[in-house]
């Protein structure tokens, strides 16, 4: 058995975690908040449409699908409702519905709004990847960089779909231009050094898994990734070390669950003695550390 772990399953575990809220078939892409032009009225009375999208960044899709439908006539909000009619079928899974909501929606959205024309593309790619179309999701999401190109969400969907594509160069360069506009943003450069990762850079992408858990200790992510870095340096104590620091953090981290067996493989000794020295030293966490120890005695 090869001690490198298969890149494309280190790429995808680290989107289903970082973006398992969204539902993208074949693939998670993250979701964004919508957002839409201010318009000129003074009236401070919000119109149906401006509560339907409120309906929407809330979680209340029931609500404003209603409000969305009947906006479809309204020749200004076309598009718009369209667009949000759209992610809200790709999220129920109905992709024929995204899909004819998307037809509708292009060339109904102001050129002037970028920042809407950029979320608009985002979404339709999110379809078509859905269709199998992965050359025309591609195209679609570097529009939305062109149409946004400050905006670090834009790079990071396209850096995440590269890693799905397993073109592992141009999704570091992506991920690193969302990790340079989003310096504070512990996903961002979790994202970035993971994809430093699956291009077989580690020592750079320890560096960069440094600086995640120094400035965030308490993300149990931080260490369960840099485990899997230590592990593909074949540095297995190393390994044990941070996936057993994640767990002490999130005792159901998945990541760190999922690394386990692999280290067990290599060094089932050094793993069970850490183990079974946590048993003893972590006394509050005791029943988690024997239940990992039953499971690899059951392994």
């Amino acid at each position: 058995m090869t001690t490198m772990m298969n890149k494309k399953l280190l790429a995808l575990a680290l989107m289903a975690i970082l973006a398992a809220a969204a539902v993208m078939a074949g693939g998670p892409l993250d979701k964004k908040p919508a957002k839409t032009k201010k318009k000129a009225a003074a009236s401070k009375v919000k119109s149906d449409f401006d509560k339907a999208v409120d309906f929407f960044n809330e979680g209340q899709t029931d609500k404003a699908y209603v409000i969305f439908k009947k906006e479809l006539q309204n020749a200004r909000h076309k598009g718009y409702a369209a667009t949000f009619i759209a992610s809200m079928k790709m999220d129920e899974g109905d992709v024929q519905a995204a899909l004819d909501a998307i037809k509708l929606a292009d060339g109904n959205i102001p050129a002037s709004d970028s920042a809407f024309n950029a979320y608009f593309h985002s979404e339709a790619a999110r379809v078509m990847l859905a269709t199998g179309d992965t050359t025309t999701t591609l195209q679609l999401l570097s529009e939305a960089v062109n149409l946004q190109p400050a905006d670090a969400f834009y790079y990071d969907r396209r850096g995440k779909f590269f890693q799905k594509l397993e073109r592992y160069d141009e999704a570091a360069a992506d991920l690193r231009r969302a990790a340079e506009l989003l310096p504070d943003d512990m996903e961002a450069q979790l994202s970035l050094a993971c994809a430093v990762d699956a291009q077989n850079r580690f020592d750079e992408a320890i560096e960069l898994f440094d600086n995640v858990v120094t400035r965030w200790p308490d993300a149990a992510d931080g260490f369960a990734y840099r485990a899997s870095t230590f592990y593909n340096m074949q540095d297995f104590a190393a390994a044990t070390d941070d996936a057993i620091r994640a767990l002490a953090i999130d005792g159901e981290n998945s990541h760190a669950l999922w690394l386990l067996p692999y280290i067990q493989q290599q060094d089932a000794a050094v793993l069970k003695a850490k183990l079974q020295d946590k048993v003893v030293t972590d006394a509050p966490r005791a029943a988690l550390w024997k239940r990992l120890l039953d499971e690899m005695a059951s392994n």
